[in-house]
């Protein structure tokens, strides 16, 4: 995991101070670099440029992967209400290293076309299924249960109690999946909405901190300033802090992902970065750490 700051908390000291001609000379652009400071920060979220967006992606994702929770639960009331034919000498139950090896007869395949008709009326028919997977019917039964039973549901002869117990086992599982991945995202949903209360309050903190010129300013005025933005720099380094340790955390949701990297890859894919809140609460420090320079380059002249 990338670390997204590696910085200590600014102390005011000798190595900021000014003097001579430097200090005169920053006294007389200091309206020039409050008018700097003003640029950089003085537009209200400004600086939170990803998890407007992050959040909407997040909802959204949330609302595919219901859509699919629902489709795959459809499909196994649908596969429950067809018939099956029992092999002639075959167990009532077979593994899924057998599923295959149950169906060497031939026979009516009209049970199988009913259950390619409901895949394709549920799972395939959700409403982002061709923008997000584009797939044949056996690509997509191949990747959510397993190549031997995408064989025998696309080129089988007939529906075995194995085959139906295998399909509706797998399916359910794929149900299941989402469904644990409705929970990852409820979580990422929440987290993104405390992070976007968290930098909107200290923005609009550092925005009222440059309402006045610093050169009309007090030297207790110019200090009480530094100690406030001080105080946003802690808050703002343990909510980085935070967020990293959370993203280490995380995991992988079960759905389709390795690792927590690979999921947040996947889900932030629409944006330019892969973690909204570090980008942003990076942005808005680096902001806080340019204020502070000024107020203390003001202060060293002060003293």
């Amino acid at each position: 995991m990338t670390t997204y700051y590696s910085r200590r908390s600014p102390r005011f000291d000798s190595d900021l101070a000014c003097t001579g001609i430097e200090c005169s000379f920053t006294s007389a652009v200091d309206y020039l670099l409050v008018l700097l400071w003003i640029g950089a920060i003085g537009f209200v979220l400004a600086t939170l440029l990803y998890l407007p967006r992050a959040r909407s992606v997040c909802e959204e994702e949330r609302e595919r992967t219901e859509e699919e929770a629902r489709a795959f639960g459809r499909f196994v009331g649908r596969v429950a209400e067809i018939d099956a034919t029992p092999t002639p000498n075959g167990p009532a139950q077979a593994t899924a290293g057998t599923v295959a090896t149950s169906f060497a007869q031939r026979g009516d395949d009209q049970g199988l076309r009913e259950i390619r008709r409901a895949y394709r009326e549920t799972v395939m028919s959700v409403s982002h299924y061709d923008q997000e997977y584009g797939e044949s019917l056996t690509k997509n039964v191949t990747e959510e249960f397993d190549p031997e039973v995408a064989t025998v549901v696309t080129n089988g002869d007939r529906v075995t109690p194995q085959l139906k117990d295998a399909i509706v086992d797998r399916a359910i599982d794929a149900r299941d999946r989402r469904e644990d991945f409705l929970g990852v995202l409820s979580r990422e949903a929440s987290a993104l909405e405390d992070a976007r209360r968290s930098l909107e309050d200290v923005d609009s903190t550092l925005e009222r901190l440059d309402e006045r010129p610093l050169p009309d300013r007090s030297y207790d005025d110019l200090e009480a300033t530094w100690h406030q933005l001080c105080d946003l720099e802690r808050r703002l380094e343990t909510l980085l802090a935070d967020r990293q340790e959370r993203l280490r955390s995380s995991g992988g949701s079960g759905l389709r992902f390795a690792d927590s990297i690979a999921m947040y890859a996947y889900l932030y894919q629409p944006l330019s970065v892969d973690y909204p809140v570090l980008a942003d609460g990076t942005r808005l420090l680096e902001d806080v750490t340019t204020a502070q320079r000024r107020v203390a380059r003001s202060l060293s002249c002060r003293a």
